[in-house]
């Protein structure tokens, strides 16, 4: 114990005094460390985590698909879901569920009334997920069909913050839209891992009634044991077939999905993963060749150090043993400042996911994965330690003695830290070649015209009570009312609601509230085979708000009510896609087998992200179709966040126990719908940053070494006549060829690997000529400057001090 004090000891003696190396080495560990802990944890906890629940690998979720209109991933209907239930044979529970981020409840408990996530479940959810309630149960078959008595279950973050804790809450009674539902059963604390979802309430579907056009549903099921995913696909396929004979009408053209509950919540992050897994992989292999070029060039000038105690007697093992101790120190050192900026990195991504990813909310750094990159990086000190101290204690001590007081030119070293430049370069181009073309791709992104206003929207989300809005006249009045009061305010334009908010990232790969009809007086498309348009629910001054031009004809006033016939908005792309681009104002349309009369049409615009392509879109009169849940948008002169309070009291002045929810600018919504794309894009260009710096690092050092191991070869080429620029040349030629080399070896691994980034991209080709011509140049011009500095130091050596080095 007391030799290895001494030996850590005289290790950090040692490194102190080359206080630019250490810092150099730890930063350098540091950066691979880091960044690699920090995206392999994401990764952990979006991917490879084990979900909390009983048996995660049994546990499928089930969808229907409609290949032919791109639907690859479609909730499930009510009575589709109450058929697979009762065919199926290869699951021990099937539950269907609706979660949403615009789902919520007016929840009022102890205190005051509060917005909440919300969800419904049927019978069956806990046994099909595996969920044992921290309190109490799941909810019954008898608890859910209509009129059954009103019951709940919530949270354990919800049990804690509204409930005390109170492990007597089970039996209480808490308000849920208006409703006095009763607690049955309180969820782990891990479940929110899941779902942010606060109460859950049955789904209480029924039977009689027909609802197979109304696709709301998640089914999750869990299998029986021995049944594979693959048996259980066909036996739904044979169902879903059965099911499309027998009601054409509704279910013609549709398939089935069965895959693992783990990739509802891994799909949508997959790409992006995997790119940011590959770019931090190239980080750490540069780390560690930076650590290894740097642990080669100080065992140089350390030669006549070893050679020294050598010949004063100290053994191998006790020089080998010492040169480890100091790359551990090294190590240790950077490993702790590497978990830091791990630390950091989690914290950053887990403030920017949307509350509603709770999966990633929950993210933490992963022990493992800091222990294995640690460890990388240890051995990669240790094994460049070693080895050339091993050659070091095996050299003639007389003949190292006798070399350059600089330590001697080791042939063997000079090509091994050109090898590892090279490969610091390649790696480089292939990192900036992908930040280049994500960057180009999100530049882009940023260009394209939504079609709709984004800057001073103020956006928010306000669910009525089915309680106490029971009516539809109820609904239209409070929304009519609401509109009203906040067009009033100061600086306001404009006040409308929609039922889905436009550009709203869901994260999920289906469209949604997507409609068949066909064009009234035309023939009628086959079963199934229908066109489809996003369907909207609008109150009459959201086209002003939204700047959404109209085109023909009118949009929707006061008078446009429930006792008005039916009509409807389309935009452009309807009209020139299903109507041949022929005058549609006048025209009809059937959505199911209701007639409605299109009187106008808008511009296009998008209804989800910046890279979706536009779809024909009906918007019809919120008056005609009240919902009773609306995204409220507000357009103002002024900065929108500060029009919330009085937003809030003026909605409040209507109901006072109407809480509003989700308040947001639609910069905010439209900068989340980019988020995946933003993460990938800022870590691969960070990356890439860190990758250049390294090698530019790289190449000026190993061209400072060359020089500093040829002063008398370049101090005899002077003597001899040779010109300054002659010199230049023949320093700043080998760090170019060897960034050339890297650069042509970057490139190829780019073009090989390009096609990882294609779902990522929008608006340029993972083979973008600017990026592939542009990023070499940057290197070229780089390793130029680096190569430059030193060289231009050498073209100044005095021959006569450099043939005197001895």
């Amino acid at each position: 114990m007391a030799l290895l004090v001494q030996d850590i000891r005289y290790a950090f003696r040692t490194l102190m005094r080359n206080p630019g190396f250490t810092a150099v080495a730890v930063l350098a560990l540091a950066l691979g460390i880091g960044p690699n802990s920090a995206i392999f944890s994401i990764v952990s906890a979006v991917i490879l985590k084990t979900l909390p629940l009983h048996e995660p690998d049994r546990v499928v979720t089930i969808w229907d698909t409609w290949k032919s209109k791109g639907f690859d991933q479609l909730p499930v209907s009510p009575n589709n879901f109450l058929d697979w239930k009762t065919q199926s044979t290869s699951f021990e529970s099937m539950s269907a569920a609706f979660v949403m981020p615009e789902f919520g409840f007016n929840v009022l408990a102890a205190g005051e009334p509060e917005r909440v996530p919300g969800g419904k479940a049927s019978a069956g959810f806990v046994e099909a997920m595996g969920v044992r309630p921290f309190l109490g149960r799941g909810f019954t078959a008898e608890e859910d069909r209509p009129g059954a008595p009103p019951v709940a279950m919530v949270s354990y973050g919800f049990w804690q913050r509204r409930l005390n804790a109170d492990r007597s809450a089970l039996g209480r009674t808490v308000a849920v839209d208006g409703v006095p539902r009763t607690v049955v059963g309180i969820l782990p604390i891990d479940f929110s891992r899941l779902a942010n979802v606060d109460v859950w309430i049955p789904t209480a579907i029924d039977p009689g009634a027909n609802e197979r056009y109304n696709h709301s549903y998640g089914v999750f099921a869990r299998l029986k044991a021995g049944v594979t995913f693959a048996q259980a696909h066909a036996e739904m396929e044979g169902i879903v077939r059965r099911l499309a004979a027998q009601y054409p009408d509704t279910n013609a053209g549709l398939g089935v999905l069965v895959m693992p509950m783990r990739n509802l919540f891994s799909g949508p992050a997959t790409a992006a993963c995997s790119i940011l897994m590959g770019a931090v992989g190239l980080l750490l292999l540069m780390a560690c060749a930076n650590m290894a070029n740097l642990l080669l060039a100080r065992s140089v000038g350390r030669s006549k150090e070893l050679a020294v105690r050598t010949a004063l007697g100290a053994q191998r093992s006790r020089i080998i043993r010492q040169l480890v101790t100091e790359s551990l120190v090294l190590s240790l050192a950077g490993g702790v400042l590497g978990l830091a900026l791990a630390y950091w990195c989690v914290g950053l991504v887990r403030g920017i996911v949307p509350d509603f990813l709770a999966i990633m909310k929950g993210m933490t750094i992963d022990l493992p994965v800091v222990l294995f990159t640690m460890g990388l990086s240890i051995l990669t000190g240790i094994l460049f330690s070693v080895l050339p101290a091993w050659k070091a204690s095996r050299a003639d001590v007389n003949a190292v003695l006798k070399s350059s007081g600089r330590g001697g030119t080791s042939h063997d070293v000079q090509r091994a830290r050109s090898l590892l430049l090279v490969t610091e370069v390649a790696l480089t181009v292939v990192l900036a070649v992908g930040a280049g073309l994500l960057a180009r791709s999100f530049v882009g992104l940023l260009s394209v015209n939504p079609g709709l206003r984004t800057a001073n929207v103020l956006t928010m989300q306000v669910t009525l009570p089915w309680v106490n809005y029971k009516e539809p006249h109820q609904r239209v009045a409070f929304h009519r009312d609401a509109m009203r009061r906040i067009e009033s305010l100061p600086g306001v334009q404009a006040a409308a609601a929609i039922n889905l908010l436009p550009m709203r990232s869901y994260f999920l790969n289906s469209r949604m509230s997507v409609w068949g009809f066909h064009v009234e007086g035309e023939p009628a498309p086959d079963k199934g085979h229908e066109p489809l348009a996003d369907f909207r629910v609008v109150t009459p001054h959201f086209f002003k708000a939204m700047n959404i031009a109209v085109r023909d004809g009118r949009v929707f006033t006061d008078r446009d009510d429930v006792d008005t016939h039916k009509i409807a908005v389309v935009n452009e792309t309807l009209v020139r896609k299903h109507m041949g681009g022929r005058y549609p104002v006048g025209r009809r349309l059937v959505l199911e087998k209701q007639s409605i009369e299109i009187v106008g049409v808008v511009a296009d615009a998008k209804l989800y992200g910046l890279d979706s392509a536009v779809e024909p879109a009906i918007y019809t009169p919120h008056a005609q179709r009240p919902n009773d849940v609306m995204s409220v948008v507000v357009h103002s002169t002024q900065d929108p966040a500060s029009l919330a309070t009085a937003i809030r009291r003026e909605i409040q002045a209507i109901d006072s126990q109407q809480p509003i929810a989700d308040v947001r600018t639609m910069e905010a919504v439209v900068s989340d719908s980019l988020m995946l794309r933003r993460v990938a894009m800022a870590f691969i260009s960070a990356f890439a940053l860190l990758a250049l710096t390294l090698a530019t690092v790289g190449i000026y050092g190993l061209t400072a070494y060359s020089i500093s191991q040829q002063m008398q070869e370049i101090g005899v080429r002077i003597a001899l006549g040779a010109q300054k620029s002659h010199v230049l040349r023949l320093v700043v030629g080998r760090g170019l060829c060897l960034a050339g080399v890297g650069i042509v070896l970057g490139l190829a691994g780019a073009f090989a690997g390009s096609n990882v980034l294609k779902r990522l991209l929008f608006g340029v080709t993972s083979t973008d000529p600017l990026v592939m011509f542009g990023v070499p140049l940057v290197l070229f011009g780089v390793a130029t400057l680096a190569s430059y500095l030193p060289a231009r130091r050498a073209t100044k050596i005095d021959p006569i001090i450099a043939l005197r080095v001895s």
